[in-house]
């Protein structure tokens, strides 16, 4: 197995891993870090819940699903394509394990999925003040489909040389992240968020966590995915919002105080500190996964999000073999990881907001 073929695999089997291990016990009565304490050594294994069998995920894998599904088929990112997969995930049961009509759907969503099927075209000015995590929870297809192995990366010692690092690195390992090669996984990453999440909290923020996601699956230190994060931020209402956010993103996710992370909702910043939170102050995969889901509130996306960023930074292998094997559809999810990894191209084909450069209407 290779380093990316590894860390590929950890990105989306930790996001399914983190949402079947959280879905039980999410949002549970305040205070419900409480709750989940009460639970003991139960809570680190798969268990029954009130709406899925056990090792089951949710609305979180099962829509990165619906966009990994329509990159591999299409070999690029088509807006029309993953809101229809969206729509039949909602009304006909889509990627859901019992291929049910979806019943875990955030409201935002909904709303969303319910306007495209009225008219598919975004105009310039249809935005919300919407930022909910459900931009985030599903980002691993992108990030892995616009992954290369047989690409030619560049190095530290080829940022130092260029001018873009101070400090000449005392050897050659780990990638230098480079604009020009990041730049379209921002931009499909920010497009999806746009699907159903328009506004300009929830696009920086997928922006910041997208970052993240990347340099952890290209192998940079802890270190270098918490500070790069904020490097290609772009825009005068991004930087704003960057501005305002940064003790309430970085800065809590840097202090160690679970305290301040307890029994929260859905918001997109919540979620992106506490995955930052569980990589930061943890030494491995499952122990970051228990900090998470013990964190109560929304436990499964919070779970879910942290599998993405843990997942990629130390790989599939460093799952518990307990997770990685026993969760619903493992080998599927393995086999649609390297898939991804093996797209030649994704470029992103057509979307349906008037103000972007890719607008093609349906024929």
């Amino acid at each position: 197995m290779t380093k990316y073929q590894d860390k590929a695999r950890g990105m989306l089997v930790g996001l399914a891993v983190g949402d079947a291990l959280g879905a039980p016990v999410e949002f549970l009565p305040e205070p419900s870090d409480v709750h989940i304490k009460q639970m003991g050594d139960k809570i680190e294994h798969f268990h029954e819940n009130c709406r899925a069998p056990k090792a089951v995920w949710t609305d979180d894998t099962e829509m990165a699903l619906c966009i990994a599904d329509s990159l591999i088929v299409n070999e690029g990112y088509d807006s029309y394509d993953i809101m229809q997969r969206f729509t039949n995930w909602v009304d006909e049961g889509y990627r859901t394990y019992d291929s049910k009509p979806a019943c875990d759907v955030g409201g935002q969503t909904m709303r969303a999925i319910e306007e495209y099927e009225c008219n598919p075209i975004v105009f310039e000015n249809d935005t919300t003040e919407s930022a909910g995590n459900g931009a985030i929870m599903r980002l691993a297809p992108i990030i892995i489909a616009n992954t290369f192995p047989g690409k030619k990366y560049p190095t530290l010692k080829d940022g130092y040389e260029k001018g873009s690092l101070v400090i000449n690195p005392e050897d050659d390992e780990g990638e230098y992240i480079d604009q020009k090669d990041i730049e379209p996984t921002l931009n499909m990453a920010i497009l999806s968020c746009r699907e159903t999440h328009n506004s300009i909290a929830a696009e920086a923020t997928t922006a910041l966590f997208t970052t993240m996601l990347y340099c952890a699956l290209h192998g940079l230190p802890k270190n270098h995915i918490a500070t790069y994060c904020e490097r290609w931020m772009r825009g005068e209402e991004y930087d704003n919002f960057w501005l305002k956010n940064i003790n309430n993103l970085v800065g809590r996710a840097l202090d160690k105080d679970r305290e301040k992370l307890c029994n929260l909702g859905g918001y997109i910043v919540d979620t992106f500190a506490i995955a930052l939170w569980g990589l930061i102050h943890y030494d491995n995969f499952k122990d970051g996964m228990m900090a998470v889901i013990r964190l109560g509130g929304d436990t499964d996306t919070n779970g879910a999000c942290y599998g993405q960023l843990a997942g990629a930074y130390y790989g599939y292998q460093a799952i518990p073999e307990e997770w990685r094997k026993n969760v619903y559809l493992a080998d599927e999810l393995v086999e649609i990881a390297d898939k991804l990894l093996k797209l030649p191209k994704c470029p992103i084909l057509r979307t349906r907001f008037k103000d972007d450069k890719n607008f093609k209407e349906l024929n």
